[in-house]
């Protein structure tokens, strides 16, 4: 059973994989989405990209979008931790994944 949620993990991890590289390629020479300041697709996909679904995937120990593979999307969760307003609405990377962890195990126990 643990063999297959695994297999299962990385079939969804490499589904993920795949979708961010569209972003990718949109943020290629390019700060944010609209360019040089934020705007509301950065907002909303950098809500939860970056800072659930990562941490998430932390929390399980599930390495899904590497600096290495994905270089401008990496950059671009850079630039959106510098802006104050966005740094004022992310929690605290620990209490953040272990928040993440304990809503999987609630959602893997229903």
């Amino acid at each position: 059973m643990a063999r297959a949620d695994e297999k299962g993990r990385e079939v969804l991890a490499e589904q993920t994989r795949e979708l961010i590289m569209n972003l990718e390629k949109e943020l290629v020479g390019k700060d944010f989405f609209g360019g040089k300041t934020v705007g509301f697709l950065d907002l909303v996909a950098g809500s939860v990209i970056p800072f659930c679904l990562e941490r998430g995937w932390e929390g399980i120990g599930l390495e899904v979008i590497s600096e290495e593979k994905f270089p401008e999307y990496k950059r671009w969760v850079k630039n959106l931790e510098k802006v104050d307003f966005v740094k004022d609405c992310i929690p605290p990377k620990e209490k953040h994944v272990e928040h993440m962890n304990h809503m999987g195990q609630i959602i893997r126990s229903a």
